[in-house]
């Protein structure tokens, strides 16, 4: 038997070709000659990694770029061949090295410490990305003092500098656009004294999904969008129109009890309040499922809203269904999604928790709730864990060519 039949009802639908469809906007906005790396951090911001590198390199991404050195194992391990950038967050140790070795991952270099490791343990030449700090104040070399580093790594033999990118502060409020515009212009200036010292940088990146966002006009030579993959609209200034679906299609489970309230002691002591009468019923999805992030108090039954009420527990959410009489046990119960007209979107659960980045809504999906890929870039209805990839995305990722230059 297999064990995800064993698992509570609960699910959280993945719309791949949503995701498709918005990296085709991505393709629209910076034309066929910049080349896409599709961001995807935190197991695709949480919506699966290998099912959502799949659609990426499906719908035309060129590249992947992950934070973890195990996920882009993992990617090449599923038999993605494109190329894999390594964000920054892993110490040079011998592992991580011996992965890049093997796998041909692109470590980002961030700061000469990590320059010096990479290239003490490197037992053969191994490509880097260098990361320029404009604004951010976070990891980088500082632009100031960028064009003399990438001097004194190109004396390095084991290291092959394959591009150099930035992360732009992009704030929401009053005045950003100039300083959006500063960062960029000093990116911009070291990228232009290392082609009048003669040192050819082959990929030149600054535009993540905020960027895109404010300007096309920052997209050099590559970009490398996160939150526009998943139909999330980064905060800040905007110039350009782009036409986003959410890829967080549906989180749902069912009823599995329904009963009366019948108390008629200690009524103010119910953990759902004085409601005589009230029909109660409890969906299996809990605190330890990530409901208390998830919902915005309340759910859809039948297609129509009733409250969320009571405290949540680890595995169970108690909800109000005295105006749903004809509710039953088996019943779907929506946390997020559409159903028989009733909708909840992720945005209105997005402004109850107060998320300062959308991309949270998904983070917040637990792994004990399966995640179920829906569209035509994965099976109709496929849980994570079964099967294989669709044959497309497995000849797609196979035959698109490597656009970041190879290593010599």
């Amino acid at each position: 038997m297999q064990i995800e039949l064993l698992r509570r009802a609960n699910r959280f639908e993945v719309d791949l070709d949503a995701i498709g469809h918005n990296l085709g906007e991505v393709r629209r906005i910076v034309g066929d000659s910049v080349q896409v790396f599709a961001a995807l951090k935190a197991n695709a911001y949480g919506f699966g990694l290998v099912e959502v590198a799949d659609a990426a390199l499906s719908a035309g991404a060129d590249a992947l770029a992950v934070a973890d050195a195990s996920d882009a194992v993992r990617l090449r391990r599923h038999g993605v061949e494109a190329p894999i950038l390594l964000y920054p967050g892993s110490l040079p140790t011998p592992e991580v090295v011996a992965a890049a070795e093997a796998h041909a991952l692109i470590l980002s270099v961030h700061s000469r410490e990590s320059a010096r490791g990479y290239a003490e343990l490197a037992a053969r030449r191994i490509r880097v990305f260098v990361k320029v700090d404009v604004g951010m104040e976070r990891l980088g070399i500082p632009a100031s003092e960028a064009v003399g580093f990438i001097e004194e790594l190109g004396r390095a033999p084991k290291l092959e500098l394959g591009g150099l990118y930035t992360h732009i502060d992009v704030p929401a409020r009053p005045g950003a656009e100039r300083y959006i515009t500063w960062q960029y212009e000093r990116f911009d200036a070291v990228c232009a004294e290392l082609a009048r010292r003669g040192l050819a940088v082959p990929v030149m990146m600054a535009a993540s999904s905020a960027v895109l966002r404010f300007s096309p006009a920052m997209r050099m030579t590559a970009v490398d969008p996160g939150h526009l993959l998943f139909g999330f609209a980064p905060t800040g200034p905007a110039t350009v129109s782009i036409d986003l679906r959410p890829a967080f299609r549906a989180l749902k489970s069912r009823l599995i009890q329904v009963r009366h309230l019948d108390r008629a002691e200690y009524v103010e002591w119910s953990p759902v309040g004085p409601r005589a009468g009230a029909r109660i019923g409890v969906i299996p999805i809990g605190l330890r499922d990530g409901m208390a992030n998830l919902n915005c108090g309340e759910v859809l039954v039948r297609g129509r809203r009733v409250p969320i009420v009571g405290g949540l527990s680890l595995e169970h959410t108690r909800v109000d269904l005295t105006a749903v009489p004809d509710a039953a046990v088996g019943d779907e119960a929506v946390v997020v999604g559409s159903q028989s007209g009733g909708r909840i979107t992720p945005d209105e659960v997005i402004a109850r928790q107060g998320f300062a980045v959308k991309a949270e809504l998904a983070l917040a999906v637990r792994d004990s709730v399966p995640r179920f890929f829906i569209g035509s870039r994965h099976s109709a209805d496929s849980i994570r864990g079964e099967g294989t990839p669709s044959e497309r995305a497995r000849d797609t990722r196979r035959r698109r060519p490597a656009r970041v230059p190879s290593r010599s």
